[in-house]
């Protein structure tokens, strides 16, 4: 776990326990004996833990189908490199030998970008992505020369491999809107306040029963938080498909 991860996760842990005493501090001021008052609290606490909840599981929901959508991806892009490297057979030399380097050099950097999170080293590589994508396309044009036939062999293989890098790029980019994750941190806050709230007009306290509550809820919120950012997380999107692929590139 990264610092980035650490400070999300402290972060989530002392804002529930902030919320929490704020709650307290202001449910002290409350007269405990008003029933009808009582009634009204169990009704808004309840009504707002069930939207917490409802929220939480909108985005588990949401961060998990992306999670599986960047996975399957990274699948399809291994395949289409896999495909490409074996058609790249067909081409007369040097074209071959310069679109199996293109394609060869181009893994490697997806290995590299897809197995780390220093942005600057990933960064780097995707920099190198439009020199790449044009060696593999002149390659392509030099071996088929104009063999129709040739062309419906080479070309469609590599204009996937460079399409895919766009639909990569902007999954990766794919995150839950700010301010929807903002009304759902502000509603778990109010949600843990109420919980506080209750326990400081009742003058009473309930210390473990409100921790595990609140540690749940952090926890629930931090796992949304890092589903949704799988490169940089703790929960990771496997890259063993490239490097698979990148080993039969011999």
């Amino acid at each position: 776990m990264g610092l980035a991860e650490l400070l999300i996760a402290a972060g989530l842990i002392v804002g529930a326990w902030s919320s929490h005493r704020v709650g307290y501090l202001i449910g002290r001021r409350f007269d405990p004996k008003d029933e009808t008052f009582s009634q009204q609290l169990g009704v808004v606490r309840g009504a707002t833990q069930a939207l917490v909840a409802f929220l939480v599981g909108f985005g588990f929901a949401g961060a998990g189908t992306r999670f599986i959508e960047r996975a399957d991806l990274i699948v399809t892009e291994a395949n289409a490199l896999g495909t490409a490297w074996l058609r790249a057979d067909v081409l007369p030399e040097p074209a071959r030998h310069d679109l199996k380097a293109a394609l060869r050099e181009y893994t490697e950097d997806r290995v590299v970008a897809l197995g780390t999170n220093d942005r600057t080293e990933i960064m780097k590589r995707v920099e190198k992505v439009a020199g790449l994508h044009e060696r593999m396309w002149s390659a392509a044009v030099t071996g088929t020369g104009n063999d129709a036939p040739l062309m419906l062999v080479v070309f469609p293989a590599v204009n996937q491999v460079i399409d895919l890098h766009a639909s990569h790029f902007a999954l990766a980019r794919r995150h839950w809107p700010l301010p929807i994750m903002a009304v759902l941190l502000a509603s778990a806050a109010l949600s843990y306040a109420l919980v506080g709230f209750g326990a400081g007009r009742s003058r009473r306290t309930f210390s473990t029963l409100d921790s595990i509550y609140g540690v749940v809820l952090a926890v629930a919120m931090w796992m949304v938080i890092d589903l949704d950012y799988a490169r940089r997380g703790v929960l990771q999107v496997p890259n063993a498909p490239m490097v698979e692929v990148l080993a039969t590139m011999k």
